[in-house]
């Protein structure tokens, strides 16, 4: 004989038909550079902007923040605030590197690109041709490119895992727009315990949109197996 139905049966299975719950540790992140770009992409095409893809292991859902003006509208009612201006603060993301330091490389050839800088090149292999490398001209210049040679669009999906991948559902996604990184934290090296290196990245952007995903499958998403009940 089937129990009662109680109101957190019925909340369960609410929830089971949205797919279950958010977890934090499901997302992707992707960098479109639009037509006008002329940063120089050796270190994100032949399959690298999948390595940086991947090496994101921290983002952000950027935060939503208005700034406010104060009026009177009735005799003893005191001051009302009403928003006036959408304010769009930084964003900032975490990257794995691999032994080739793919994302630091990626990142550090965005940055001097929109100052107009090329990275050098190490003059041979190994310790004694990284030795021989010299810097940059002396007398170099640094020239600001256009916004819209280095900026792009910055993609954070948030997914969450169906019956198929991981990753198998998108239901919302954050674009970042004119998207660019104005700095890059210093990245500790030290002798001890091993641990994997990382690059954390700082964005500005213009402002951005939010695009409601289509739920797709989300009701063959089998959530006994996401709870173990």
């Amino acid at each position: 004989m089937a129990g009662p139905v109680t109101q957190i049966d019925q909340f369960m299975k609410k929830i089971g038909n949205k797919g279950g719950m958010s977890l934090t540790t499901g997302f992707d992140v992707f960098f479109e550079f639009g037509p006008n770009s002329s940063m120089d992409k050796k270190f994100y095409n032949n399959g690298d902007e999948d390595v940086v893809h991947m090496l994101c292991d921290e983002a952000q859902l950027p935060n939503v923040q208005s700034a406010t003006g104060g009026m009177n509208r009735y005799l003893g009612e005191g001051t009302v605030q009403y928003p006036h201006t959408r304010i769009h603060t930084d964003v900032s993301m975490g990257f794995l590197c691999d032994a080739q330091m793919t994302p630091f490389k990626f990142f550090s050839n965005w940055y001097g690109s929109i100052y107009g800088d090329e990275m050098a090149s190490v003059n041979g292999a190994g310790i004694e041709g990284a030795r021989g490398t010299s810097p940059l001209g002396v007398n170099r210049v640094n020239r600001l490119k256009y916004m819209d040679e280095y900026v792009t669009t910055c993609k954070i999906m948030k997914t969450e895992p169906n019956n198929v991948a991981a990753n198998g559902r998108v239901p919302a996604v954050v674009l970042l727009e004119n998207c660019y990184p104005y700095s890059i934290d210093a990245v500790p090296l030290q002798y001890g315990s091993s641990q994997v290196t990382r690059v954390n990245v700082n964005f500005y952007y213009s402002r951005h949109t939010i695009a409601a995903g289509n739920p797709g499958n989300d009701a063959n998403f089998n959530l006994g197996s996401f709870f173990n009940f």
